[in-house]
């Protein structure tokens, strides 16, 4: 019997730390090959299937290719002579050799129409050749944590080295997203490119996210009233692929479906799995901004060894500043009801009781890490507000500001007969007493003078006497 009641015990205790995530199903999309449900503002992952394993990205590689273009074009109306290198295969934005096109309707040809042509000339524009832009491509991916990922082409035609994982395109998808041109692009439903010098109509370009955009020729509509983006992709070998997101009340989740068979029958299956999937996010999944929370967001900092001009102390502000705490709602609600008891535990760099000067205003000098019934909610850097000297080695920015220098023009900020009374105070003091000292030095030469004097005297009749009884 104790048997069976402690197994019920551990069972309703594990049960109680599971998260409230978990307690409704998530979708099913048996399908679908690799699936990963990400919190865009925190990278938590909500739900993944087979998300670390080897997929291939097919189009939605040109999330990279966007984002790259618009880190590294200063000028987006800059028009861009197309030449004739370009891919030609697979979906295309269908301009002609040597067309003149700005990079903005290349990009936009690139994320809407999914035009291969659009962005492997946006890669040699930028780099010179597709060979070449890869490498700026897996650079980034290093940079945002891809670790699984190794791009080849520009557009993600198929190439077996041209490869990722549908969380490490969760990860880059979150990225792009915090780009705001990149979020306009993605979630427009059209774009006008105006007339060329190779066609006088210039191109209407319509999105082929369904989420986003319904198509001239559907027959039922996909979209997603919370959509914001992002791409979808096909090719024999990935199947059926997307990197969508949407944002309802605050939160917004990124959702990659990855491997739905091609052919008719599977056309539409991602623009129906993922509305499923982020309905379940946003129903078990919640956030709200730190400033609701009303945080302490500035400190005290204790120095060892700092100077202090105004007589005050290092004082230093966390950077909580349009943070946003995320986590399953019942998570959220705990914090929300308990937010006059979050604590804030400072840890000072290099793990120091206290900080060491010299210290410049804005320093990083630790961090923050807010507390909530016991466990951490979030952690921020700490930044000096003021710059902290070290002791006698104070600098002055201002030669003025020297107490030992005069400046007649800087205003009546003393009085400059008293500074030099107390100067010629000083060197009469020093004066009188090397004159002191003189007369002691003299005053000592004088009495062992006549104390050797006094001493031959007394020793001479001595002297006399012992050589008389010698000769006697």
């Amino acid at each position: 019997m104790k048997r069976v009641i402690s197994a019920m015990l551990i069972f309703i205790t594990v049960i109680g730390l599971m998260p409230a995530a978990l307690a409704e199903a998530a979708p099913e999309a048996p399908t679908t090959k690799h699936i990963c449900l990400m919190d865009a503002n925190t990278g938590a992952v909500l739900y993944e299937k087979d998300a670390r394993s080897k997929a291939y990205p097919a189009s939605t590689t040109k999330i990279m290719t966007t984002i790259l273009a618009l880190e590294l074009c200063d000028d987006l109306e800059e028009k861009v002579n197309v030449g004739s290198n370009f891919d030609k295969r697979g979906s295309l934005m269908k301009f002609v050799n040597n067309e003149e096109l700005r990079i903005i309707d290349l990009i936009y040809g690139t994320m809407m129409v999914s035009g291969n042509d659009a962005a492997s000339a946006l890669a040699i524009h930028i780099s010179g050749s597709q060979d070449e832009f890869s490498k700026l491509m897996n650079a980034k991916a290093a940079e945002i944590g891809m670790n699984d990922t190794h791009f080849v082409k520009a557009n993600g035609l198929h190439d077996d080295n041209h490869y990722s994982t549908a969380y490490d395109m969760a990860l880059l998808g979150r990225y792009a997203m915090q780009n705001q041109k990149f979020r306009e692009i993605v979630s427009a439903q059209y774009w006008d490119v105006p007339p060329t010098n190779k066609d006088s109509d210039g191109y209407h370009l319509e999105n082929a996210n369904r989420l986003i955009h319904k198509g001239e020729k559907d027959t039922q509509s996909y979209l997603y009233q919370y959509a914001t983006g992002i791409k979808t992709g096909d090719t024999d070998q990935a199947g059926r692929c997307i990197v969508a997101s949407a944002k309802k009340d605050g939160v917004e989740l990124i959702c990659v479906l990855f491997g739905d068979p091609q052919g008719d029958k599977y056309r539409y299956t991602r623009f129906e799995n993922a509305p499923k999937f982020f309905d379940w996010g946003f129903e078990n999944y919640s956030s709200v901004s730190v400033s609701e929370l009303n945080l302490q967001s500035n400190f005290n900092v204790p120095v060892e060894n700092g100077t202090f001009e105004d007589g005050g102390g290092l004082t230093a502000t966390a950077d909580i500043s349009g943070k946003i705490i995320a986590g399953t709602r019942d998570f959220v609600s705990g914090v929300i009801s308990s937010k006059d008891t979050i604590t804030a535990n400072v840890t000072y760099r290099d793990g120091a009781a206290a900080l060491t000067a010299p210290i410049a205003a804005g320093d990083e000098v630790g961090t923050v890490t807010y507390t909530c019934n016991g466990a951490a909610i979030l952690t921020a850097t700490l930044t000096a507000d003021n710059s902290v000297d070290e002791i006698g080695n104070m600098i002055s920015a201002d030669p003025s500001e020297s107490p030992l220098i005069f400046d007649p023009g800087a205003g009546d900020t003393g009085s400059p007969w008293l500074f030099w009374v107390l100067i010629a105070v000083a060197i009469l003091a020093i004066l009188m007493i090397i004159r002191i000292l003189i007369l002691r030095g003299n005053r000592r030469r004088r009495r062992r003078r006549r104390g050797a004097a006094a001493r031959s005297r007394t020793a001479a009749p001595i002297r006399s006497r012992s050589r008389s009884k010698r000769f006697r």
